[in-house]
């Protein structure tokens, strides 16, 4: 299957190229407007055709479309893909909001074109390691989840898109990183609602600091906390259950492994060791440690790539994208109404 890829920055350069090729798509085309990148690009993939922009991408002969431009460009490069008639994986989020996010899935429907989103954490080694807990009852009842995307970068990057949009532009942490612990949180325990949210930007450019709650319908409350200017960054992940709690300090290792130039293979990593988080549990005073499940970021491509060989469901549905995308709106009003 070719496919083309919009954007070659870290997302298109350092995940969806190299996860494609894992998964057995051969990279055709991509497009991006800066020169600097359109020599990166043909440097990594030679065969491909190298484009300056979206418009001449999707004239191209290919199978998919991956949007990884920036956030405020996701929607407008999807539906030129749509209107070419080719199927689309866009990088999360999806829209800046809710209703862009709603629009582009109808846009889609309506010229019964495949859409979904990358939501790669959800193959991360704690996120499959805490699936297969829960699935075995290993701790009991759950009851709280927490998550945290926290590092210290205390000076502003105003080269950074991220940092000099506003998060309703598509910049900031909520659209970042935020939306990475929602989509795990939702994965896990299903479907929640929004108790408490705070949005900071202590930089003083976009928002870098936010603590969200959420209460599952299940009962699980999930605390997640992103931010860019935590100093002490707390464990990766730490759930507690009546039996116990599950602690897993570092980030998954993939996003390490792959910007360092290392490549998967279509199975996943070789050395699945390499792609596993360490967790421990804890009941009191005395931890164990417990094996880990190796997280497999090719295994959304895989999956992709079967729904499109069988006409079948896409791996991030309508509904779960919208989940997504209402929870962040809702996180903007709370925090407006504060």
């Amino acid at each position: 299957m070719r496919v083309g890829v919009i954007g070659y920055g870290l997302a298109g350069r350092y995940f969806h190229a190299p996860l494609l090729q894992a998964a057995g798509f051969f990279v055709a085309a991509i497009a991006s407007r800066s020169i600097e990148k359109k020599g990166e690009a043909h440097k990594d993939f030679p065969l491909a055709t190298i484009l300056a922009s979206a418009e001449e991408l999707v004239v191209e002969e290919l199978d998919l479309v991956v949007v990884a431009s920036t956030n405020e460009y996701h929607v407008e490069h999807a539906k030129l893909a749509i209107d070419a008639g080719i199927p689309v994986v866009v990088d999360k989020p999806v829209g800046r909001n809710y209703y862009e996010t709603l629009e582009l899935f109808d846009y889609a429907e309506r010229q019964d074109i495949p859409l979904t989103a990358f939501f790669n954490r959800l193959f991360d080694s704690d996120t499959v390691t805490i699936k297969a807990l829960i699935e075995a009852n290993s701790m009991g009842e759950l009851f709280r989840y927490e998550s945290r995307f926290e590092r210290f970068r205390p000076e502003p990057n105003l080269d950074s898109w991220r940092e000099s949009l506003s998060s309703v532009e598509g910049g900031g942490i909520l659209l970042d990183l935020q939306t990475h612990l929602i989509s795990i949180a939702l994965h896990l325990f299903g479907k929640a609602e929004l108790k408490y949210s705070s949005i900071r930007s202590v930089k003083n450019v976009s928002d870098d600091d936010v603590f969200l709650i959420l209460k599952h319908e299940i009962g699980v409350e999930s605390h997640l906390s992103a931010s860019s200017i935590s100093g002490a960054p707390g464990p990766r992940v730490r759930l507690l259950g009546r039996s116990g709690a599950l602690i897993c300090r570092e980030l998954d290792p993939q996003e390490a492994m792959l910007r360092a130039g290392l490549k998967p293979q279509e199975s996943g990593w070789q050395d699945k060791s390499a792609a596993t988080s360490e967790f421990e549990i804890w009941r009191g005073d005395g931890a164990i440690n417990h094996p880990g499940v190796a997280g497999n970021y090719v295994e959304f491509y895989r999956l992709v790539k079967e729904a499109l060989k069988d006409n079948s469901q896409m791996p991030i549905n309508r509904e779960f994208a919208l989940d997504v995308a209402r929870l962040i709106d809702q996180a903007r009003e709370w925090e407006s109404f504060r």
